[in-house]
């Protein structure tokens, strides 16, 4: 074979012309990682979703304290370009430690970040405090790493819009004020289905149509999730927020007796139909925006239950077993005897 033979039909000149083009290409492919946030009902099964994603399903989960973190390395069954590794946070304790969003949302992470927020669908009553707190929370934080960052890059703000525009389809008009999606993407999980499927029919029905209509006023994806059976639908979507691959145009699933999925963009008002109250009490509500009329409807028919805790009840993770550290404790109990000592010597010096 001459030094111009043939290589699969090509010169080694045009093959090796080639190889320089798709480095250069690689080299101009966008190198940030993707983060995922995790956040939703205290005990919703969220860190149980993240196990099994990534595929440590011999790994008892054990209660989230703060904010924990994981990363994945992109499977061999995919082949998209440029993203290799992708970070998973996950939130704990429900809604009491929102501040914690501002250490995953930032200005350097707010373009390439999603959230999965996660709904217990057995407990109604707190629903949609849960939903409220904390979709509140982060869209103000994203409001903020939005202005920030656009300080560096002023083109931030319009490529976010068109993102938007591109899960719900071109057809929108954002500028209307009937949806107010969240710029990034958002996923809305109705966790221990099986456990909500033991409600009477009518209260599935309520809470199965309101949650779809906070997706759709959102702009987010929505599905059901159970322990007791594997969802290819949120490993696909995770995937997907991870590391940027495609999403089938599946219909939209709506019968609560089976998996629940609705993806962005796919449903409309009219679909979706009126708030999940009688007719005749729709013309009782004062509110104005649509939200504030959903949020009244649901509340009316699940009076939300809201925790308070007092701070001196708060559990002692510090003595916790399965956080169990030798030294860390041995520390510990010294610093407490140290202190238990102190206290004794100043009560005696005031008696």
């Amino acid at each position: 074979m001459s030094f111009f033979g043939g290589i699969g039909g090509k010169s080694l000149w045009d093959a090796a012309r080639d190889i320089v083009t798709s480095r250069e290409k690689a080299e101009t492919l966008p190198t940030e990682s993707n983060t995922v946030l995790f956040v939703g009902s205290r005990t919703g099964g969220k860190t149980t979703m993240i196990l099994r994603y990534l595929e440590r399903t011999n790994e008892a989960a054990k209660p989230t304290i703060a904010l924990d973190y994981n990363y994945a390395k992109k499977p061999k069954t995919i082949d998209t370009i440029g993203k290799d590794v992708g970070h998973i946070w996950e939130l704990g304790d429900g809604t009491f430690l929102t501040k914690l969003i501002d250490v995953v949302l930032t200005p350097e992470t707010i373009a390439n970040a999603s959230v999965v927020l996660v709904l217990d669908l057995s407990q109604p009553q707190e629903l949609w405090h849960t939903y409220q707190t904390l979709y509140e929370a982060i869209a103000k934080r994203i409001k903020y790493c939005i202005n920030e960052a656009s300080k560096q890059n002023p083109y931030i703000k319009e490529k976010l819009k068109q993102s938007v525009l591109k899960r719900l389809g071109n057809a929108v008009r954002l500028d209307k004020g009937e949806i107010e999606p969240l710029r990034i993407p958002l996923l809305i999980v109705g966790s221990k289905y099986d456990l909500f499927q033991t409600l009477e029919p009518d209260a599935k029905k309520s809470i199965i149509k309101t949650l779809r209509f906070l997706t759709y006023y959102h702009g987010a994806t929505l599905m059901s999730y159970s322990e007791k059976q594997e969802s290819v639908h949120l490993r696909a979507m995770i995937n997907h927020f991870l590391f940027d691959t495609s999403l089938s145009n599946k219909q939209p699933q709506i019968d609560y007796q089976k998996p629940l999925y609705v993806k962005s963009g796919s449903e409309t008002p009219e679909q979706i139909g009126p708030p999940p109250i009688p007719e005749y009490e729709l013309g009782d509500l004062r509110e104005n925006s649509p939200i504030a009329v959903w949020r009244a409807a649901y509340c009316k028919r699940f009076p939300q239950e809201i925790e308070k805790r007092d701070p001196s009840l708060t559990q002692d993770y510090g003595r916790d077993p399965q956080y169990a550290d030798a030294s860390i404790d041995a520390m510990r109990e010294q610093k407490m005897s140290e202190l238990q000592r102190y206290l004794t010597m100043k009560n005696r010096s005031h008696s």
